[in-house]
């Protein structure tokens, strides 16, 4: 068995373990600051759905801007991100980028939405942007979508079936329960924050079932 196969490998630890503890940190450093900001001077009394609707769309945004980053350095990128070679990424330069600025604009909606009144932004104007985030990110992921060869438009197509498969069962199944006073009903930005979430999930899921994960 090669060195790539085996769980103690270098190329797993290089790949895998290593990037992840690395995401785990920044992701518990970027929740952290974000809450702590949601806690602050400026953005105090947000409600406890806006303070996790914020840290779930500043978590897309970081995630974006980091591959971002890795995508328009390969060399770079090729050491944190799921891919095989620095070669890959330039490969898929156009379609990673149209979906990073998809991402980031999704996040950036679900942001302006948590900060909307009783917190610090207008609600009219906390709708225009997350409208404009929302409807610029289906643009941006459309054309990552269209520019995808047939492997990853399918890989994208299961995803968001996975996805509405999970927001039916989670989402629906906790309206459920909340109708029948088992469980406290869900806020609005609830639901979308779910959503979110889900669609990380069910993207990970993908690759993973699929055997894309690159361990060497």
């Amino acid at each position: 068995m090669s060195d790539a196969k085996q769980p103690g490998g270098k190329a797993f630890w290089r790949k895998v373990a290593v990037p992840a503890m690395f995401g785990g940190v920044f992701g518990f450093a970027t929740a952290f600051a974000l809450g702590s900001f949601a806690d602050g001077r400026w953005v105090g009394g947000l409600s406890t759905s806006a303070e996790i609707a914020l840290i779930g769309g500043g978590l897309y945004v970081m995630i974006a801007l980091m591959t971002l980053i890795g995508t328009l350095n390969p060399k770079a990128g090729a050491r944190y991100l799921n891919v095989e070679d620095a070669g890959e990424l330039a490969e898929m330069r156009t379609v990673l980028v149209n979906s990073c600025i998809a991402m980031a604009l999704w996040g950036a909606a679900l942001v302006a939405l948590a900060l909307a009144a009783p917190g610090p932004v207008p609600a009219p104007l906390a709708l225009a942007s997350a409208l404009v985030g929302l409807l610029g990110g289906a643009v941006f992921a459309w054309r990552s979508w269209k520019l995808s060869d047939e492997l990853m438009a399918a890989v994208t197509t299961e995803a968001n079936s996975l996805t509405a498969l999970l927001a039916f069962a989670v989402l629906g199944g906790w309206g459920m329960l909340a109708h029948l006073g088992y469980l406290a009903g869900p806020q609005p930005l609830d639901l979308l924050t779910g959503l979110y979430a889900l669609s990380l999930l069910a993207t990970f899921v993908t690759v993973a079932r699929r055997g894309m994960m690159r361990l060497g």
